[in-house]
C-alpha cells in the first residue's frame, strides 16, 4: 500500500523554482544528484508553473501533462493550490503524493484541510502529509527532504548542516521534520545505518500507525522508531507494535506531552492523574515497546539495538582500564536496574594466573568491574577479555579508554573479535570529542559494538534494552464507543457491578437518621468509618466529607450530625450518609476508563490519600491477562513494599493479578461506562475489600 513512497518507478516534484532556495527546487536538485550517482532509480519530472526547463530538461506545467505513468508526486506550492494540484495527480493515475507544502490545520485552516482529505477519500491516493519532509530512503535514493549536506558559512567556507547515515536497518517514523532531521544526523554521526525515515505531519491520510505496520513487514528494518506527538487510532498502532515484535523487531518509542495537565478538573484521582502519556507509554511498553524520555535516548537505544540481540539476564561485566570509570560504571548500571554481581571463583583464579604471569598489569584486582589500570596494554585487555568471556553475563560493558599511553585502535580488533562470539550483549564507551575518543567508537560501531560517549548514556540504553521483552499476546481487540454525556453511577449499581466481577467491598450501610446511624454501628462494630453518600462530590476526604476511627456511639451520633450539615450545604443531604466498617492494609487503586484512543484501559498503581503525590500508577490496555497484571504489579516505582515491607505483609501477587485481570473487563464487557476507580483498595494478608469507589456511566445512543 505505502511502497510508491519508498520505491517508485517514477517521481514527479511540483514546485520546482529557478530559485535554487526554495524547497521545491531543493528537493529536486537533491532527487537529481541521487540519480545522477546511480542511487535513486525512479524516472524523474519536474514541474512548475515559472519556468520551462531545467538542467536541459522539459519542465511540465501541471503533472497530467507528463506523457508517462507518475506514481509518486512531491507537492510544494502555496497551500491553496495543493488540493488542485493533488486532484491532477490523481487524475493522472499517480498511486501517492508527498505535500511537503504547509498552511493547513497547524496554521488555523482547518477548512482547506478538509477540502483536501476530501480529494484524498474521493480519488483514492494515499497522501503523506500536509507540512512535512516526506520520505528519505539511502536504498532507493528517494529523499524529499529540502535540506542540503553542507552549507556555506559566512567567510565563504563550506561545513555540513547534517550528516546523513549509511544504508542500515533502523527506520524512523516522526510527527516533526525538525526532530527527523535532528535523529538522522545523530544516526549518520555515529556511524549507525538508516533503513528510512518518514514524517507524517498533519496525517490527512497516511499516519503513524500506517507506516509502523509498513515497516513491521518490511524485512531491510529491524528497529522502528518512532516519534508522536499524538495519535487518534491508538490500538492500530499497538497492534502494529505488536506484529513488529513478533516479527523479531524492536520499536523505540518517544511520545511528547508528558507535562500537559488537562483543562478541566476530574471527577476521579484517576483522571486527573492518568493523562494522555501515562495512558500512551503505559500501553506502548505492554505491546513491547521501549519508551524513552527524549531524543538522545531514543537514538541510543536505537543504536544498541540495531547492532545487539536484547540481553538474557541483567548480569552486567565491567572491563576497563580506567578505575574512575568503573565506580561511576558500577554505580549507573546498578542505579538502572541492572547488576553487577561478583566473579565466580574459577574466574578470579585465571585473572590471579594471568596477573602472576604478566599477561595483565599486576595491580588488577580480580573483581567486577575488572578494572586493568591505565598501564594495561590492548594486549591486556584481550586476555583479561577471554578470561571472563564465559561467565555467565547478560551484558558486558566494555571501556578501553583511549588516552593512557600503552592504549591503541588494535584495541578494537581485539575485543570485537571476542564480543562477537562471547553470547552477551556488548556494548562500549570511550568519552570525549577529540579525534581519538571519536575514531574508536566509530572503529567499535563499525564492528558490530555499538559505542556511547558517557557511562550514563550506556547504563540507560542498556537498562532500557534489557527490559523489553515480546508480549505473548497477538492482538489488541477492537473496542465500542459509547456517545453521550457520561453521569455519576448510582451506588447500588456500582457495588453489584464489582461483585459481578470478584471485587469484595467493605461491608457498609447507607442511612438517612440518627437513629438509623446509630443502629447501623452497633450492627457494623467499632471502629468504622462514616462518608457522605453522594456520588456527586469528588474528593470527600479534602472537605471534610470522610471521617475515620469512629469508635463509640456518641462519636457516631456527632459525627453523623456534621457529615449531616455539610451534606446540606453542597446540596446533596438526600443522599444520606454511608456507615463503613474500617479496613486497616496496604491501599492500592486500581481504576478502569475509555480512552479516546486507546480505548479501554486499566490502572494499578500506590493508592490512599497519597495517591497524587507518589503518582506510581501503571496503565494498560484492557482486557489485560493476569501475566500482563503480574508485570503491572513489577512495573511500579515502589513494587517492594507489595512483596511485605516493615508492619505491611506481602500481598497475594497472583490473587491481585486475577482480580486486575477480572476487574478490566468491566468496561469491555459493558461500554457504557466511562469510568470506575477504587482508591483505595485495601489488602491485608488475604483480604482485599474496595473501600470507596465511583464511577461515570453514559446512558447508550448507539448500543
Amino acid at each position: 500500500m505505502l511502497e510508491a513512497f519508498f520505491n517508485p518507478l517514477s517521481i514527479a516534484v511540483v514546485g520546482v523554482s529557478g530559485d535554487p532556495h526554495k524547497l521545491g527546487r531543493a528537493i529536486y536538485d537533491r532527487l537529481r544528484q541521487n540519480k545522477l550517482s546511480g542511487v535513486l532509480k525512479s524516472r524523474l519530472y519536474a514541474v512548475s508553473s515559472s519556468i520551462t526547463e531545467i538542467y536541459g530538461e522539459r519542465v511540465y506545467r501541471r503533472v497530467s501533462e507528463i506523457n508517462d505513468d507518475v506514481e509518486l508526486v512531491v507537492v510544494a506550492v502555496p497551500a491553496p493550490a495543493v488540493p488542485d494540484v493533488v486532484a491532477d495527480a490523481a487524475g493522472h493515475g499517480a498511486r501517492a503524493v508527498v505535500v511537503i507544502s504547509g498552511g493547513f490545520s497547524e496554521a488555523g485552516n482547518r477548512d482547506l484541510e478538509k477540502r483536501l482529505r476530501q480529494v484524498v477519500v474521493e480519488t483514492g491516493i494515499r497522501l503523506l502529509g500536509p507540512n512535512t519532509i516526506g520520505v528519505i530512503d539511502p536504498y532507493t535514493g528517494v529523499d524529499t527532504s529540502f535540506t542540503r549536506e553542507t552549507k556555506p558559512f559566512a567567510d565563504g567556507t563550506w561545513g555540513r548542516a547534517i550528516i546523513f547515515p549509511r544504508k542500515g536497518n533502523v527506520a524512523i517514523i516522526s510527527q516533526s521534520g525538525a526532530l527527523a532531521y535532528h535523529s538522522i544526523d545523530l544516526l549518520g554521526g555515529r556511524g549507525v545505518g538508516l533503513r528510512a525515515a518518514a514524517c507524517v505531519g498533519n496525517q490527512v491520510d497516511v499516519n503513524i500507525t500506517m507506516l509502523a505496520d509498513y515497516f513491521a513487514d518490511d524485512t531491510l528494518t529491524s528497529v522502528i522508531v518512532l516519534y508522536v506527538e499524538g495519535i487518534a487510532d491508538g490500538r492500530g498502532l499497538l497492534n502494529a507494535v505488536l506484529k513488529a515484535r513478533h516479527r523479531g523487531k524492536q520499536v523505540v518509542v518517544l511520545k511528547a506531552g508528558r507535562t500537559a495537565v488537562g483543562g478541566r478538573a476530574a471527577y476521579t484521582h484517576t483522571a486527573s492523574m492518568v493523562g494522555e502519556w501515562d495512558v500512551f507509554t503505559g500501553c506502548l511498553r505492554q505491546a513491547g515497546a521501549m519508551v524513552v524520555n527524549g531524543v538522545e535516548q531514543m537514538v541510543d537505544v536505537a543504536h544498541l539495538a540495531s547492532l545487539q540481540k536484547p540481553p538474557r539476564n541483567k548480569k552486567t561485566l565491567i572491563l576497563t582500564n580506567a578505575g574512575g570509570f568503573s565506580v561511576l560504571a558500577a554505580e549507573h548500571i546498578n542505579m538502572n536496574g541492572l547488576e553487577t554481581p561478583p566473579l565466580s571463583q574459577h574466574t578470579v583464579e585465571k585473572l590471579l594466573h594471568l596477573r602472576e604471569s604478566g599477561g595483565i598489569p599486576a595491580v588488577t584486582v580480580p573483581a567486577n568491574p575488572l578494572d586493568l589500570s591505565g598501564s594495561a596494554t590492548p594486549e591486556a585487555f584481550e586476555k583479561a577479555y577471554n578470561a571472563v568471556a564465559d561467565e555467565d553475563f547478560g551484558i558486558h560493558l566494555l571501556m578501553p579508554f583511549h588516552i593512557p599511553p600503552p592504549m591503541d585502535e588494535s584495541v578494537v580488533e581485539k575485543l570485537v573479535r571476542i564480543a562477537n562470539g562471547c553470547g552477551a550483549t556488548v556494548a562500549a564507551v570511550d568519552t570525549g570529542y577529540s579525534d581519538w575518543g571519536q575514531r574508536i567508537r566509530k572503529l567499535l560501531t563499525e564492528n558490530g559494538v555499538p559505542a556511547f560517549e558517557s557511562v550514563e548514556a550506556a547504563a540507560q540504553a542498556l537498562s532500557i534494552y534489557a527490559s523489553a521483552k515480546t508480549p505473548k499476546r497477538t492482538s489488541f481487540p477492537a473496542f465500542q464507543q459509547v456517545s453521550g454525556e457520561p453521569e455519576p453511577m448510582e451506588r447500588k449499581r456500582l457495588l453489584s457491578l464489582l461483585s459481578n466481577y470478584g471485587v469484595e467491598t467493605a461491608e457498609e450501610r447507607l442511612v438517612y437518621n440518627a437513629d438509623e446511624a446509630l443502629a447501623a454501628a452497633e450492627e457494623l462494630g467499632f471502629p468504622l468509618v462514616m462518608k457522605i453518600a453522594s456520588q456527586k462530590i469528588s474528593h470527600k476526604s479534602d472537605l471534610g466529607g470522610v471521617v475515620l476511627g469512629i469508635s463509640t456511639p456518641k462519636m457516631a451520633a456527632e459525627v453523623f450530625e456534621k457529615l449531616m450539615n455539610l451534606a446540606q450545604k453542597l446540596g446533596v443531604a438526600d443522599d444520606g450518609v454511608v456507615l463503613q466498617e474500617s479496613c486497616i492494609g496496604l491501599e492500592l487503586l486500581l481504576s478502569t476508563k475509555t480512552d479516546p484512543s486507546m480505548g479501554p484501559v486499566v490502572t494499578f498503581g500506590l493508592g490512599g490519600v497519597y495517591t497524587e503525590l507518589w503518582r506510581d500508577i501503571i496503565t494498560y490496555a484492557a482486557p489485560v491477562t493476569e501475566e500482563e497484571a503480574i508485570n503491572m504489579l513489577d512495573s511500579l516505582q515502589h513494587a517492594r513494599i507489595l512483596n511485605g515491607f516493615r508492619n505491611i505483609p506481602p500481598i497475594n501477587r497472583h490473587e491481585i493479578a486475577k482480580l486486575i485481570a477480572r476487574f478490566s473487563n468491566i468496561i469491555p464487557e459493558n461500554p457504557s461506562i466511562n469510568q470506575l476507580e477504587i482508591n483505595p483498595l485495601t489488602i491485608r494478608g488475604e483480604k482485599v475489600k474496595a473501600v470507596d469507589c465511583r464511577g461515570l456511566e453514559t446512558k447508550p445512543t448507539n448500543l
